[in-house]
């Protein structure tokens, strides 16, 4: 048997095994382009109102906590000052009243009602829903820009984004899209150092080249920050070069508007709104 495999090899030109085992050498894999994109949110600023459910599980909450309670502190003091009027008004008494006796419960709840009348709430910029410039729209819900980019005679909605260079961070990257996307007039911080999600496409026939057949997308999330104090104020965007628009959308909004690989990217990633 082995002078026989012997005398097969033998048989065999040496062009083929060469050839055979270039063949078998595994091909390079395509390079592809990485970009950093950025989901930017600006997060709810108040409380959403309460649904009809959670309006009467409230209401019921409130009413068994009542039947259920003890009196207060205040409602004690209450009783002892009716109490020592009582005292006071059928026969006389040497009892030295304190400071505390001497101001009555119902002199606390006018001093209270006093207080109330001068207080000032923040005041909630009013804001239309429909104004998709404003970062200040829908406050009781997460918003996030949306920009509109223009790319060759096209434009397409989608998140900040930018290509990475050698000898940067892909956070780094990401940081580089925001400011070059929006300008240096937004507070913005990136969450962490992983991208929260992915997803990638190749380029038409005639933009591949062999450097590059197409592009991986790595999504960050980041959020705006406010630096002015109690009250948000809103920031008009400083636009870069190729972008043409940009909107603050809500979570329905923002699947609607992007791209479809974009969007199932941004739905593995985000929560809904209710």
């Amino acid at each position: 048997m082995l002078k026989l495999s012997r005398f097969l090899v033998k048989q065999i030109p040496r062009s083929e095994i060469r050839l055979s085992s270039t063949a078998a050498q595994a091909q390079p894999a395509p390079a592809w382009d990485l970009f950093a994109v950025v989901c930017l949110e600006r997060p709810p600023v108040i409380v959403p109102p309460l649904s009809k459910m959670e309006t009467d599980m409230l209401n019921l909450l409130k009413e068994k906590e009542f039947e259920n309670s003890f009196m207060s502190d205040h409602e004690m003091r209450h009783m002892r000052d009716l109490e020592r009027a009582q005292k006071k008004g059928k026969e006389p008494t040497d009892e030295v009243l304190d400071e505390s006796a001497m101001i009555t419960a119902l002199d606390m709840e006018d001093k209270w009602k006093t207080e109330a009348e001068t207080f000032t709430p923040a005041s909630i910029p009013e804001v239309e829903a429909d104004n998709k410039k404003s970062m200040l729209r829908c406050l009781d819900r997460p918003v996030r820009l949306c920009v509109n980019t223009k790319f060759g005679d096209n434009t397409y909605w989608g998140l900040p984004e930018a290509k990475r260079i050698d000898g940067e961070s892909m956070r780094q990257t990401a940081e580089r899209a925001v400011q070059e996307t929006c300008g240096d007039r937004l507070n913005f911080k990136i969450l962490g150092n992983a991208p929260l999600s992915f997803y990638k496409k190749k380029y038409p026939k005639k933009y591949q080249t062999e450097s590059a057949v197409g592009a991986k997308f790595f999504i960050f999330k980041g959020y705006v920050i406010n630096r002015d104090g109690a009250l948000w104020q809103d920031v008009s965007l400083k636009l870069g070069e190729n972008c043409v628009d940009y909107n603050w959308l809500t979570y329905e909004e923002l699947l609607d508007r992007t791209e479809h690989k974009e969007s199932r990217a941004l739905y593995n990633m985000l929560h809904t709104d209710d």
